[in-house]
């Protein structure tokens, strides 16, 4: 059989979807990587960016054959600044002093409800009450995903050290917002080298001010080389390249929803990568957190949501199956008709970069 076009758009998206969740989980196992690494973590990320802007840069300069809006280029390192910088520079910062990665993650889980309310006031993003609702139930099963790695702080960890979790909710959503908002048409892999570039920028300027003995020159370990592929592939190029164009096909909110699933599916990478399968608990809230984000997603108004659902098109002589044979058609009244309606495809900027 085969697809239409609005059937087409709407597989893409969700293959957009599930390649961000797969992809942006994937950074808990990038984290595990780089602990092992004998490069300083701030240090090993600024590498880790400059590495994947150039490769970036060589596909942009190969690929891309049209001159590139200089604004445009500017807002997409601002959005990278925070989408990237900001939010990885907060978490990170968070557990070199000592937060626990459960309750980090916990607090990272608050980004889609803030982000939702901030999208709803500025995008016009509304979630209805059962949106709410299924964030409501998301966060929850999220919490039971995260139960078995909250600690309690023995008194070591500065109060302040708190707030760069939730610095990091903040940044990755006011990101988002502007990215949503700007909606610049460049070509994805362009954007992308951008917000490379201004991540680069960051974590360079946060190396040689944080870590011991400032910005570490890149081994060349095996250990090292391994964690750099694994970030620079699969969470900077397969995470927020997923990312970019979630933002862009789906909108703020319903990519923010997404995210409630990306702890239960880090609980898979960790039991495929290091044994470390999640118990009884963990299971019952990966499950929690399904129904939750099935809920949300459908929280939004048709509005929002009608180009992501495939549309009947009307054909030339076509009779619904319900039709009797040999009916004469009715003649539809001036204003009343309830004729099905042409797709209306390509109308959000941006796709034509995808």
């Amino acid at each position: 059989m085969q697809l239409t076009q609005a059937q087409t758009v709407s597989a893409w998206t969700a293959l957009v979807g599930v390649g961000f969740v797969l992809c942006w989980s994937s950074g808990f196992v990038g984290g595990v990587l780089a602990t092992q690494a004998t490069l300083p973590v701030l240090s090993l990320f600024a590498w880790r960016f400059l590495a994947a802007t150039v490769v970036m840069a060589a596909l942009v300069y190969f690929l891309v054959r049209k001159p590139l809006p200089r604004l445009h280029l500017w807002r997409e390192m601002v959005v990278g600044f925070f989408t990237m910088g900001g939010f990885l520079l907060g978490v990170l910062l968070a557990l070199e002093l000592g937060v626990s990665a459960g309750l980090t993650a916990l607090i990272a889980a608050l980004q889609p409800l803030v982000a939702a309310a901030v999208a709803g006031r500025w995008l016009n993003e509304h979630l209805s009450r059962r949106g709410w609702w299924g964030m409501a139930i998301a966060t929850v099963g999220v919490s039971l995903c995260v139960l078995g790695d909250l600690q309690v702080s023995n008194g070591t960890v500065p109060l302040w050290a708190y707030a760069l979790p939730v610095f990091s909710v903040l940044s990755v959503t006011t990101g988002s917002v502007l990215s949503a908002r700007w909606s610049t048409a460049l070509p994805i892999p362009a954007a992308l080298m951008m917000q490379l570039l201004a991540a680069t920028a960051v974590f360079m300027l946060a190396a040689l001010l944080l870590d011991p003995g400032g910005l570490a020159a890149p081994h060349f370990a095996r250990v090292d080389l391994i964690a750099m592929g694994w970030l620079i592939l699969l969470s900077s190029f397969g995470g927020y390249g997923f990312f970019v164009a979630s933002l862009r096909r789906i909108g703020v909110t319903r990519t923010s929803t997404l995210i409630y699933l990306t702890p239960p599916v880090t609980l898979v990478w960790a039991g495929l990568m290091f044994g470390d399968w999640p118990g009884l608990v963990e299971l019952g809230g990966m499950a929690l957190a399904g129904v939750g984000v099935v809920l949300a997603m459908g929280g939004l108004p048709p509005s929002v949501g009608r180009w992501l659902r495939p549309r009947r098109v009307a054909r030339p002589g076509f009779k619904p199956p319900h039709a009797a044979v040999g009916a004469v058609d009715a003649p539809a009244r001036p204003g009343r008709g309830r004729g099905l309606r042409p797709a209306r495809l390509g109308r959000r900027p941006g796709w034509a970069g995808f």
